[in-house]
């Protein structure tokens, strides 16, 4: 699937789950972490591969929202987008990728999944790896 179908795919499979964009970045918000994600792409090439680039941002450390998306959060991780099987599995990414945010809502549940494989790869600012204990 080219790179806009995929994003085709992946905007009205956020529609679905009535996420909408803001400042040009979906948004997810939790009780005490707020998701921002961006798809972006690895290359100019129609058939470049896409991943969703997330950041979760918390209001709780005092730094202003991010302006910029996932890219501006004081957590962020790549998490890939396979679109080898058409607009169903863009479909299912977006679905999976939706249920993963949304079980982390608050400061416990984030320090959880940190423990976890989802966000093994995750970049962690200092402040936040304070305000976790970690």
């Amino acid at each position: 699937m080219d790179q806009k179908a995929a994003r085709t795919a992946v905007a009205k499979a956020f529609r679905a789950h009535k996420i909408a964009l803001r400042k040009g970045h979906w948004r997810l918000a939790g009780t005490e972490v707020q998701w921002y994600v961006d798809l972006r792409s690895a290359g100019p090439r129609p058939d470049a591969a896409l991943h969703f680039e997330v950041g979760g941002w918390l209001p709780a450390l005092d730094q202003p929202e991010p302006e910029g998306g996932a890219v501006d959060c004081p957590l962020l991780v790549d998490v890939p987008l396979d679109t080898a099987g058409g607009a169903g599995d863009v479909a299912a990414a977006v679905d999976a990728l939706v249920a993963l945010l949304s079980g982390v809502g608050t400061l416990a549940e984030l320090r959880a999944a940190l423990e976890g494989p989802a966000f093994t790869d995750a970049i962690v600012d200092r402040d936040l790896r304070t305000l976790l204990g970690r």
